[in-house]
């Protein structure tokens, strides 16, 4: 459990508390909950008897007793056949104790192909002798089948639970005298009950310890990535910024929620890797040389490296290692190329570009929104992307912090 060792924050009164209701929520409905389950577990294994023993009738009805072939042995008096067939009966279901042909009893009708009944507390069984198209039947005679019922509770895993006796306390199926054995849950229940309290203690423990670590983790760092982007007026609002385009565009591509929301972090983030850069580096007006541009090429890898000393921290690294990365394989640190780049690093990587084209810089003052989207058009970005981008220029007017000297203090103000 990853907030295992945060454990030891979560206040013992609080822990006693949880424990507590859930073993008594598990508790309180024991009573109407033993007596209705022992009620519907009586009423199953009663159901599955009836179905068992229809389902052998039927088999029986189907196979041997709507044909042809048994409807004119039984017509013309061919025993031999007859005695064949119900020799094959009792060797391929073992349910059945005995068959015989019987006259026809009052209470078993014609348009019937088979009726299981009871007599003396045995189970038994009449089935019509029919053609295979059902248009004839034996009129004077039926088929008797003696059923054996404790061998087929025993197919059905079911001798432990139901004994027949004639001095049964319960009504089971077809009337059988049964006794039952209930399940006593009570002391199940208690055990329950108390391993709930233990995994409701521990399950409370570690969403409130894993989701405070996040959330503290991810927000004090964004809160100091923020801090560090005021102490220079061209880079302020520039995580925050990127991060709104990258939710706009995440919208408007049809992210689920969990994944937009993970892009909007991870673009608040992703230049974690500048805070060890020298401000001269970062701020210097002309062009850089060979060793500064190594500097700076290494920020990627310096937030992998940072971002991995938090273990809630993890799903960000992409955004922070690869979101110089470039569709044509042009880009840095690893040169990655289309598919290779995660789908919402893409998305970060518009959304850093174009936020960094419409932001000031030492070296240039911004372009414009249209020159920006213009520009990126023939830039080595998803173009999926940055078309959805063109779409999406009227609202990020709307929700981009400006940038001016009067905002950059206020933010600075209000951060202090």
């Amino acid at each position: 459990m990853k907030g295992f060792s945060e454990l030891r924050f979560v206040g013992l009164k609080l822990v006693i508390f949880v424990f507590l209701v859930s073993f008594t929520l598990m508790l309180l409905p024991f009573h109407i909950f033993q007596t209705s389950a022992i009620a519907h577990i009586n009423e199953t294994y009663e159901n599955i008897y009836e179905q068992s023993v229809e389902g052998l009738t039927k088999s029986l009805s189907v196979g041997y007793f709507l044909w042809h072939a048994m409807f004119n042995a039984v017509q013309s008096g061919n025993q031999d056949f007859v005695d064949l067939m119900f020799q094959e009966i009792l060797e391929d279901f073992p349910d059945v104790r005995a068959i015989r042909i019987i006259e026809r009893p009052k209470e078993m009708a014609q348009e019937r192909d088979f009726e299981v009944f009871v007599r003396q507390d045995e189970l038994y069984a009449f089935l019509n002798i029919r053609d295979s198209l059902s248009q004839n039947t034996v009129e004077d005679s039926v088929v008797l089948v003696s059923l054996d019922k404790e061998k087929t509770l025993a197919r059905l895993s079911m001798a432990d639970r139901v004994t027949f006796s004639n001095s049964g306390r319960k009504t089971f199926a077809y009337g059988l005298r049964a006794d039952i054995k209930g399940y006593d849950i009570y002391n199940w229940l208690l055990f329950h009950s108390f391993v709930a309290g233990l995994v409701g203690v521990l399950l409370m423990m570690e969403v409130l310890s894993v989701g405070f670590s996040r959330y503290h983790q991810t927000q004090g760092l964004q809160t100091t990535v923020h801090m560090w982007e005021l102490q220079d007026p061209y880079t302020t609002f520039h995580s925050k910024n990127v991060a709104k385009i990258a939710e706009v565009l995440g919208k408007r591509l049809k992210l689920k929620r969990k994944k937009l929301a993970e892009l909007v972090n991870g673009a608040k983030l992703h230049d974690i890797g500048k805070m060890g850069i020298s401000t001269s580096i970062l701020r210097k007006k002309g062009p850089l040389n060979e060793i500064e541009w190594e500097v700076m090429f290494s920020h990627p890898e310096r937030g992998k490296n940072l971002l991995e000393q938090f273990k809630y921290l993890g799903e960000y690294v992409p955004y922070a290692y690869m979101h110089h990365e470039r569709e044509d394989g042009s880009g840095y640190p690893r040169g990655l190329k289309g598919e290779e780049i995660p789908f919402e690093v893409r998305i970060l990587a518009v959304a850093d570009v174009f936020e960094a084209l419409t932001a000031d810089r030492p070296y240039r003052d911004a372009y414009t929104f249209a020159e920006a989207a213009e520009m990126m058009a023939d830039m080595p970005l998803d173009q999926d992307i940055v078309s959805e981008l063109f779409s999406a220029l009227p609202e990020l007017e709307r929700v981009l912090n400006p940038r001016t000297a009067e905002s950059v203090q206020g933010a600075f103000d209000s951060v202090i």
